[in-house]
C-alpha cells in the first residue's frame, strides 16, 4: 500500500475514534498564537501518539500568518486560523480550498493575579467590570488590529460594551495607546506575571493559562449566533500589507485547512480529521475550547 493510501487510511480510522492509526513523516502546522498551550502540549503530543506524525507547531497572530503563507514566506502543511478573515487571505492567494470549524470560543476578561485591582476584579458584578478598566493606573494590554484578529476582538469589544452601557467613549478610555500592544504569544505570560492587570481575551486562552476572568454579557462576547447581526455592527479599520479597509466581527470560530502546496498533505488531512473527531474534541474541551460552530468557508 501507498505511503498516501495508508495515511488517508489512518484518516478515516482517526474519524472511527481509533487510536492505532499510524502516518509517517513531520507534520507544519501554523496556528492562531492563542491556541499554543493546547496545541504544543495537548493536540500536538497527541496527535504524534496516535499517528506516529512528529509535529511541529507556529504560532503567531492569526492574520500576519495567512499574509506570510499567501506570500509563500512560510510554508505549513495545516493552517488553523480564529474567525473568517485570516483564512480568506490564504484562500484568496489559491492555497486553500475550505477550512473546516473545529472549535469556538468567547471574549472574556482576564486579570493577573498580581494586580493591585485583582479584589476589584473578583467581587465585580454586571457592569462593574467597565469601571474597573477604567480605574487610574490600571495597564491594559492588548495585541495589534492590524495583524491579530484578537487585537481586533478586544476594540470590538469595547465598542459594543460602549453601546451596551451608554458610554460611546469607552474603547478610546481603556484602549488608548500602542504602548497597550505586545505580540500575542506573550501577552498571557505577561499577564501571568502581573507586568500588565487586564486584558480582553479569548477564554480558551486564559482557561489554558488558568488565568482569573469575568465572563462577559453575550451582547459583546461573540458567542451567540442569534445575536450574529448584531455583533457586525462594530467596525474598525485597518490597514495591511498597505492595504487599508473597514472590517466586521462574526462569531469567535477556529476554522482548519489544509494548504494546497503542503509538504506532507495526506498527514495534514490526518491532522484535521484529529480536529475533529472525538480525541481532538476532547483535548480541546479540557483546554476551555467549546465545539465548532457553523459550516465550511
Amino acid at each position: 500500500m501507498s505511503k498516501i493510501r495508508t495515511l488517508l487510511f489512518a484518516a478515516c480510522a482517526l474519524v472511527a475514534g481509533g487510536s492505532q492509526a499510524r502516518a509517517d513523516g513531520t507534520i507544519t502546522v501554523a496556528y492562531a498564537g492563542s491556541m499554543g498551550v493546547v496545541m504544543d502540549k495537548g493536540i500536538g503530543p497527541a496527535f504524534t501518539a496516535a499517528t506516529g506524525t512528529d509535529f511541529h507547531g507556529v504560532g503567531q497572530a492569526a492574520l500576519g500568518l495567512a499574509h506570510l503563507i499567501a506570500a509563500k514566506s512560510i510554508n505549513p502543511d495545516v493552517f488553523v486560523s480564529v474567525s473568517p478573515a485570516p483564512i480568506k487571505v490564504v484562500e484568496s492567494a489559491g492555497l486553500a480550498a475550505s477550512a473546516a470549524p473545529v472549535a469556538s470560543t468567547q471574549i472574556v476578561l482576564a486579570y493577573s493575579p498580581a494586580s493591585q485591582f485583582a479584589p476589584q476584579f473578583a467581587k465585580a458584578k454586571g457592569a462593574d467590570w467597565v469601571s474597573v478598566l477604567e480605574s487610574p493606573g490600571l495597564r491594559f494590554g492588548r495585541t495589534d488590529p492590524n495583524t491579530d484578529p484578537q487585537g481586533q476582538y478586544v476594540l470590538y469589544t469595547l465598542q459594543l460594551a460602549g453601546a451596551l452601557y451608554h458610554e460611546p467613549d469607552l474603547a478610546a478610555k481603556v484602549a488608548g495607546g500602542d504602548a497597550q500592544i505586545f505580540a500575542e504569544p506573550s501577552l498571557l505570560a505577561r499577564l501571568q506575571e502581573g507586568q500588565i492587570d487586564a486584558t480582553l481575551g479569548y477564554e480558551s486562552a486564559v482557561i489554558s493559562q488558568k488565568l482569573p476572568y469575568i465572563t462577559l454579557p453575550a451582547a459583546v462576547n461573540f458567542s451567540d449566533p442569534k445575536l450574529a447581526k448584531d455583533y457586525a455592527k462594530a467596525a474598525l479599520t485597518i490597514t495591511s500589507k498597505g492595504v487599508t479597509k473597514k472590517v466586521h466581527p462574526g462569531l469567535l470560530v477556529f476554522y482548519a485547512t489544509v494548504l494546497k502546496n503542503a509538504q506532507n498533505p495526506a498527514a495534514a488531512a490526518v491532522f484535521v480529521k484529529f480536529l475533529e473527531g472525538p480525541k481532538g474534541q476532547a483535548i480541546l474541551l479540557r483546554y476551555g475550547y467549546n465545539p465548532g460552530v457553523g459550516k465550511s468557508i
